[in-house]
Parts: structure tokens; sequence; C-alpha cells
């Protein structure tokens, strides 16, 4: 055949291709306000995990009993473990949502678990035991997982492939606001009243429940192949083993130990700050907590935000990693040494916001750039299950060393956790630098819907 005569297959694709959504279009409008909804829901449903950490020592003294101290150990292992659950829940539940909205709907599943964060947010607020402030957190786990994981999912349902990255994205960017603005929300508003900021997030609930049953449709989705029911029933947990000792094990184990010190510090900083400090008095706690949590989201959001771009176009992820963990472990080597608030804010605080800050996008950048292109789901989804588990995890750990070695033994965990993972990212330093894909396996490739 004579190569004047040949059109290439690529070239008529290229040709007969639909042209992607121009900004201006309905289409494109259309599409911006659903995920706008979506946005705001997940915004909401973080904004109930978050918004309670600064009111958990609180809730749990007064659950405790009228003599109970406010020094008591025990106030700051609870905190630790109602974290955990709700993070543990998450975790279990979030993968069977996920494949539930592919049978029933993303819709109907998505006002489920928006009625369930009304309902136990309420329970929360009212509870006056520890059984009904754990029992409400495991609930409000179990349906508010649902929203993050369908969110996803209808986001890529209603999203073109050359829009897809920008959609998830914006979901992924909700997640962290609802999780910055949920404690600076959540400090103010519970000096007021200590079960006011529940009831705010249920009624923000109630009201984007309503929106949504109004204006948000059930997307148009392709029928899925079946897939093998081995793929389907495979533990995740076996799976997450399997990647760990897998081409990208090293990222994995590291965004693993980044989220596990960090949630040392979300579990028990609330009772650090009441029992070391001295901020016994609810109203004037609370207000400070607002501050501090308010403090170090705007240190993470200004490296999230700005900063990391032209860092990236600097030193490129692997460096930052490195520097993300290096900040973090002598962040939290340096946590028990302040015996002052303003010394810890201005001390080792920056280092920790700004380590955290720089490990979480670079990390995620890493193994997406290492995946093949047809793996990036599973890749990914791997990625938010080391990241779950270490929620879970990491406040229950810091809860039990909290009553047991002291109330600062949280914090040497975290850094000596850091200090490991400093030592194994420089150990496999050219791993995290290596350009190339790294083909994914076939037992993880299954794994696309897992986080």
């Amino acid at each position: 055949m004579r190569p004047g005569n040949e059109q290439s297959k690529p070239a008529r694709a290229a040709k007969d291709a639909k042209p992607a959504k121009k900004p201006s279009s309905p289409e494109y409008r259309e599409m911006h306000t659903k995920l706008g909804l979506l946005a705001i829901a997940v915004i909401i449903n973080v904004l109930g995990f978050s918004i309670i950490i600064p009111l958990v020592p609180y809730f749990i003294k007064e659950a405790l009993g009228p003599g109970v101290s406010a020094n008591d150990p025990r106030i700051g292992e609870y905190g630790g473990w109602l974290t955990a659950v709700y993070a543990l829940m998450q975790f279990v539940f979030a993968p069977i949502w996920g494949r539930l909205s592919d049978r029933i709907g993303r819709k109907p599943l998505l006002m489920l678990s928006l009625a369930g964060d009304v309902i136990f947010y309420t329970m929360f607020g009212l509870s006056h035991s520890l059984s009904m402030l754990f029992a409400a957190r495991i609930l409000a786990g179990i349906f508010s997982s649902a929203t993050l994981a369908i969110a996803q999912a209808y986001a890529a349902d209603v999203t073109p492939p050359e829009h897809r990255a920008a959609g998830l994205g914006m979901i992924g960017a909700s997640f962290g606001v609802g999780f910055l603005l949920g404690p600076a929300i959540g400090g103010p508003l519970g000096a007021v009243n200590l079960a006011l900021p529940l009831f705010v997030s249920a009624g923000l609930a109630f009201v984007n429940l309503l929106y949504i049953a109004k204006y948000l449709p059930e997307p148009t989705r392709a029928a899925a192949p079946a897939a093998p029911v081995a793929v389907v029933r495979a533990s995740r947990l076996t799976m997450m083993a399997r990647a760990a000792f897998g081409p990208l094990g090293f990222l994995y184990v590291l965004t693993f130990a980044v989220t596990f010190a960090f949630a040392n510090l979300e579990g028990t900083f609330s009772s650090y700050l009441m029992q070391h400090f001295g901020y016994t008095d609810p109203k004037q706690s609370l207000r400070v907590q607002g501050g501090v949590y308010a403090y170090l989201g705007f240190l993470i959001v200004l490296i999230q935000g700005g900063a990391i771009r032209p860092l990236v176009k600097r030193y490129g992820e692997a460096k930052l990693v490195v520097a993300g963990v290096a900040l973090m472990a002598i962040g939290f080597l340096v946590f028990p040494f302040c015996n002052s608030l303003g010394l810890l804010m201005m001390g080792p605080m920056i280092p920790i916001a700004c380590g955290n800050g720089l490990n979480s996008p670079a990390l995620r950048a890493l193994i997406s750039r290492k995946t093949s292109a047809h793996s990036q789901g599973a890749s990914l989804g791997l990625s938010a299950s080391f990241d779950s588990l270490a929620r879970a995890t990491g406040p229950a750990a810091a809860g039990w060393l909290y009553r047991h070695y002291g109330m600062q033994s949280p914090y040497w965990c975290a850094g000596i956790v850091m200090t490991c993972a400093l030592i194994f990212a420089v150990a496999n330093y050219h791993g995290l630098a290596a350009p190339d894909a790294a083909p994914a396996p076939s037992p993880v490739a299954g794994e696309s819907g897992a986080a």
C-alpha cells in the first residue's frame, strides 16, 4: 500500500472524535453545576468529621461524669478512639457503598448518606454517655463514607475524559476544604454552646439533601462489563499487602506513615491543649482551638494552594517528599519540648503543617506518574486505602499511648515514625526519582474502586 493513500487509524480516530466541551457551552455549565453540588455535599460531609475535633474532650468529660478531673488521661484515650472508629467505618464501608451505587444508582445512596449525616450529627450533639457518643460516631462513619465514594463515581460519570482529572480534583479539594474548615468553625460555635456545631452541620446536611433531591439528576452511565467474581470479592487488605511489596510499595508505605503520624496529632491535640496548657474552661479553650486549627489550615492551604506548583517545577516531587518527611520528623521530635502554646505555634507546628502540605500532593503525583495509564484508578484507589487505614489506626494508637505512657507520647511516636520514614525515603530515593511508569501487577488492577 502506498504511503500517500494510507490514513492511520489514530488519525481517523482523531478526525472522528467529538470535540471537547467548550467552557461556554450549556453542557460544560451543566457539568460544573453538578460538580458544584457534589463539592458542597463533600464539604458538609467532611465538616461533620472535623468539626467535632475541638469538642471531643468536653463531650467525653461530660460523659465520664461530674466528678471527673479535666486532667483525666482517659479523655485523651477516648478522644483518639472516637476519631479512629469514624475513620475505620469509612475505610470498611466506602467500597461497599461504591459498589452498591453501581447497582442501585448514585443519587439515592447519596441522599441516604446525607440523611444519615442529619440524624447522626444530631445524635452526637444530644449524647451524654460514652456508649451514645461511640454509637453516633460509628453510625455516622458508616453512612458518611458513602458521600465521598459516590461523589467521585458521580464526577467520573458526568465528566468527559478531557475534564475528568479536573472534576475529580474538585472533589478532592472539597475534602481538604471541609477538613480544614471544620475545627476552625467548631471552636467558636462550640464556645457558644457545645452541641451547636453538630446541629449546624446537621442543618447544612439537610439543606444539601433537599437541594440535591431537587436539582441533581441521576447520571447516565455506560453499562460496565461484569467483573470476575474473584476480583469483586478480593480482600482489600490482601491487595494492600501485595501492593506494599510491589513496584510502588515504597510510595504506599510513605503515604501510610505520613498520614499515621499526622493522625496522632489529630486524635489527641485537643485533649493535649486542654490538659497540658491548662485550657480547662470550654469557652476559652474552644476559641483558642478554633484559632489554632485555622492557623494550621492556613499553612497547609498556603503550601498546597500556592507554593506546591513552583516548588515541583523547580525541585521535582521526589525532593519535596524527602523534604516534607524531614520537616515533619523535626516538628514532631521538637513538639514535646514546647511548654507554651505560642512557642508550639511558631516552632514545631510550622514544619509539621508545611511538611504535611508538601507530602500529600507530591506522593499522589508520584504514584500517578509511575503508574501505567490503564491502572491509574487502581493505584490511586490503593493509595486512598492506605491513607484511610492510617486515619483509623493513627488516632487509636495515639489515644492508647496518651493514657498509658503520658500525653506527650503520641508526638514522640509520630516523630519516631517520621524519622524511620525519612531513612526509608532516602534509601529509596532512586525509586522516588525514577521517571518511568511502573507496571501495575494484575492482582492490584482490579481495585479501581477500592477507596
